[in-house]
């Protein structure tokens, strides 16, 4: 290894480390849930959205919405001319997070499971009696 490359390296280690520490404490805000961290795991540079939705079963609007999130808090790259796909900047341990400490995203309730049927008085009485 020449001496050019060798400092090279060691700046390299040394904006890693520095980055790292920077973002270990923003992360933990933004990799709040299970899913969120299986999902970051996965950016590797080369799985898709689609891969990811496939794998993980989060729709692939969720998997978008929180790659703006971790793009905006500056945990990944964008893909470009190297890598086709989102890449994680960091592993998980580097960042401070261990996935199964990270609690798991509740299932929304859809539309229809969240309504109230209204109740005519009749079926009120009769739900009374059951």
């Amino acid at each position: 290894m020449s001496e050019a490359n060798r400092i090279l390296n060691h700046i390299r280690a040394y904006l890693r480390l520095s980055a790292a520490a920077t973002a270990k404490i923003s992360a933990p805000a933004i990799i709040d849930t299970y899913e969120k961290g299986l999902v970051y795991e996965k950016l590797d540079g080369q799985t898709t959205q689609v891969k990811l939705e496939q794998t993980t079963k989060i729709p692939i609007s969720t998997i978008n919405r929180w790659l703006d999130s971790f793009l905006q808090g500056r945990i990944v790259m964008p893909p470009d001319e190297y890598y086709s796909s989102y890449r994680a900047l960091f592993t998980l341990q580097e960042l401070g997070i261990q996935l199964d400490a990270l609690k798991r995203r509740g299932k929304k309730n859809t539309a229809l499971n969240s309504e109230k049927k209204i109740q005519t008085p009749k079926e009120k009485i009769a739900e009374e009696k059951l």
